[in-house]
């Protein structure tokens, strides 16, 4: 964390000794630890800044879900680090938008691909109207299933991650992780580059990458306070169980995905 000096009360002492304070985590705003100050705002009169943009009711929706999803990437390790304790259900509100966005975007991009690269699918798929039907329907149901499926697992490894006493804080953390998902997702670099630019775009990509291992060392160090040993052994076992339930749930999903392709009419 980031340190300021801050001069001693003159009560204390009479010359001009300093002593070290922490300063603000992360922007409220942006998501970033080096921020001078995106907004004046503060939270409370404490002048505490929020640093769970989606929970403060001050601004418009997407604005509040882009600048957490901008505290969840760019600005992961203060963000996971100190992540406040809170209700559940904002945090899985956030997840689900954040999922819905990455999956949808991305089968708009994987769709097509498929439609091209099966032989004779493209004709059928222009000239039959029951088969943009099927087509259309088994897109819809990967889109629910993989939905369903990040957000669980997601979910799912923030509970294991977190030690029993703080198994709410797990769970807030593996919902706001879903921000790494929309981050790496074309809808993701569309955002951002709409927002910021081409630049912003690559780099909100490559941050939503590098996101994952950094935010889970934060967290595990700061917001649980493991020491070194117990922080790996968390790891480790929070990786096999999300091995042993995503690989049969990504499984099931394909299966759907398929036999609603070969079925559905």
């Amino acid at each position: 964390m980031p340190r300021v000096r801050a001069p001693r009360p003159a009560a204390q002492d009479s010359d001009d000794e300093t002593v070290d304070v922490p300063a603000a985590v992360i922007c409220a705003w942006c998501g970033r630890g080096d921020c001078a100050g995106c907004a004046k705002e503060r939270a409370s009169a404490s002048g505490v800044i929020a640093i769970v943009p989606w929970e403060r009711p001050l601004s418009a929706w997407p604005g509040r879900f882009f600048a957490t999803v901008q505290a969840t990437t760019r600005g992961a390790e203060g963000f996971f680090r100190s992540l406040p304790d809170g209700p559940i259900s904002p945090a899985l509100t956030f997840a689900v938008i954040a999922e819905v966005f990455a999956v949808t975007s991305t089968a708009a991009l994987v769709t097509p691909l498929v439609v091209l690269g099966v032989p004779g699918l493209l004709l059928r798929f222009l000239s039959d109207h029951g088969t943009r039907n099927t087509v259309l329907l088994a897109t819809l149901v990967g889109i629910v299933g993989f939905t369903l499926l990040l957000v669980g697992a997601h979910a799912l490894h923030g509970w294991v991650l977190a030690p029993e006493v703080s198994r709410t804080r797990g769970l807030r953390l593996g919902f706001y992780a879903c921000g790494w998902d929309f981050g790496s997702s074309p809808a993701g670099v569309v955002a951002a580059t709409y927002a910021e630019g081409l630049g912003a775009g690559f780099a909100l990509l490559g941050s939503s990458v590098t996101a994952p291992s950094r935010s889970i060392d934060a967290a595990l160090t700061g917001l649980f306070r493991l020491d070194p040993d117990e922080a790996r052994r968390s790891k480790r076992r929070a990786m096999r169980l999300a091995m042993l339930t995503s690989v049969p749930a990504v499984v099931l999903v394909m299966s759907l995905i398929v036999a609603t392709a070969l079925f559905a009419r």
